[in-house]
This record gives C-alpha cells, structure tokens and sequence, in this order.
C-alpha cells in the first residue's frame, strides 16, 4: 500500500502522532508534483524562494507559500489537463466569484476511502433505509457547486429511500421552498423509517423554527441524524446561540443533541472536520492548522 492509501486508510482520523512523518513526506511530495505540473504554482514558489525540499520538519510546513482563497476564486490553477479530472465543482460564490476545482480518478477514490473513515468514526454510516432532508440545493445540469455534490454523496452513507430538497432548481436558478419541505418531512416522520437532515444549519434553523409556529412537535426515529455544514453564508445575521439551535431540533424533531453533527469544509480545502461536544473542530490526520495573522502572511 502506498503512503497516501497508507494515511487516508487509517481507522483513526486523529491518530495525529501516528502521522507526523508520512504527513510530512506527502506534503513534501504534493509541492513538487505541483510545482511540476502546473507552471503558475511553480512561479509562486520560486518568488517566495521556497522548494520541496525545504520540507524537513513539521514546523517547516509553515513556510510553504499561502494561496489566498480570493487568488482562487480570479483564477484557473490546476496540475493536470482538463479531461483528466473526472469531476470537478465550484464554491458557491455567494460574494460573486468562484473557486474551481478538479479531481483526476486516484483522488476521488482516496477521497471517498477517507470519507468512509471519518464517517465510521463518527458512527454515520448505517445500513438502514433512510428518507433524507437536503438542506440546500437540488442536483441541476447548469451547476457544478460542491455544496450539491456534497450533501449528494453524503446521502450514500446511509441507503436513500427518498430525498426531499430546499432549495428548488426552477431551471434558471434556485428557490426555498419551506412548505413543501415541512410536507416532505410530515410524510417522512409517519414512516418507520430514520430521517437525515443534511446541509446549511440556516436552512435547518428555519424548518425547525416553522415546525415550532405552527405548534408541530415531531418524534422521528431514533437513528435519524442532523448532519450540518455549509455555515450561515448571507443569513448570518439570524444566527441563534448553539445550544438555543439544538434544544430548538430536539424540541420539534425529537433528535438528541448526540445525534447532531457541525463539518467544516470546503471546495479549496475538501478536508472534513467534525465539532466535538464542547463545540470544537478537531483536526484530523489527513491535515495540520497554522495559525497565522493576516498582517504579516
């Protein structure tokens, strides 16, 4: 097995000690290969003075030169020619830009051996026929956005009976439609089956907030699961305190505050990093944080 397979197989997503030196040496690797194959990164490297081999420990990881997500977002930086990615998404571009990325087929599949880790240690994936709330957008031919595929492919860790969507593609772009998800949800709670909510907490927060107006106190079944990401985005502003948001879910939906889930990631870092109780990300092996102040990049 190689190092890669060898890192994003590991049963332990946070195993980090475990991790440090072939961590150290795939970091190693994917600036070279990079800066290899794609002669813009490549410049980037040379005018900060920076080469793979500078690599030599784990406190050297923070000398590799930082990409802006606004430099992704204005410009096309990939390592392989085009028909070698076998998908790609974008960021949703709520600011106006987007970000575009690309996976070629060894990718995607290390990716969905990582996905199966993270989520097996997390105790998400099941073999129970599953009705699901998609709490964000409808798969649509004029988009490629991360989100969508995202919240699709999660869909796939527990059997998908149905899914039922909040933002409805009308052709020409997308509409929330609150109503006929309460419908959606009120059919799915008179069966024996769990319900999975899945994507942005705001859409999540306005559901359960309409279930509550009109007086509608739901008892879904015991393995159903709130899995949220995606942030508040433009509805910011509504944002309610964490333990006022989970009280309201089980308050309405009768899921447990230990069956609710926070990810961070996001399509220009497609890492996963779940919130423990105390409502911290941990961060797993596949990644290190540097902290750093935005003054002195």
């Amino acid at each position: 097995m190689n190092e890669r397979l060898q890192l994003f197989s590991q049963r332990n997503p946070y195993d980090l000690s475990k991790s440090n030196a072939v961590f150290l040496r795939l970091a190693r690797e994917s600036v070279r290969f990079h800066s290899g194959h794609c002669p813009a990164y490549h410049r980037m490297l040379e005018a900060q003075g920076f080469q793979p081999e500078d690599l030599v420990s784990e406190g050297d990881l923070a000398k590799i030169p930082v990409i802006p997500t606004l430099y992704l977002k204005r410009n096309r930086l990939f390592s392989l020619p085009e028909d070698k990615l076998v998908i790609k998404a974008t960021s949703s571009g709520t600011q106006g830009a987007q970000s575009q990325v690309g996976f070629d087929l060894n990718s995607l599949l290390t990716g969905v051996l990582m996905m199966i880790r993270f989520f097996s240690c997390h105790h998400i994936i099941s073999l129970l026929p599953t009705n699901y709330i998609i709490l964000g957008y409808e798969p649509s031919r004029h988009t490629q956005m991360g989100a969508i595929k995202t919240a699709y492919h999660t869909t796939r860790f527990a059997p998908p009976l149905h899914r039922a969507y909040a933002l409805r593609d009308t052709g020409t772009g997308y509409e929330l439609d609150t109503e006929e998800l309460q419908k959606a949800l009120l059919r799915y709670s008179r069966q024996p089956f769990p319900v999975r909510f899945v994507g942005f907490p705001s859409h999540m927060f306005f559901l359960a907030n309409a279930l509550k107006e009109n007086n509608i106190h739901l008892k879904l079944n015991r393995h159903s699961r709130i899995l949220l990401g995606g942030g508040w985005k433009q509805f910011s502003n509504e944002e309610i305190d964490r333990e006022a948001f989970f009280h309201l879910i089980q308050e309405t939906l009768g899921v447990e505050r230990d069956h609710c889930y926070e990810f961070f990631s996001a399509v220009e870092h497609p890492l996963p990093y779940c919130k423990c109780e105390n409502g911290h990300f941990h961060v797993p092996i596949y990644s290190r944080v540097i902290i750093r102040d935005v003054k002195t990049l």
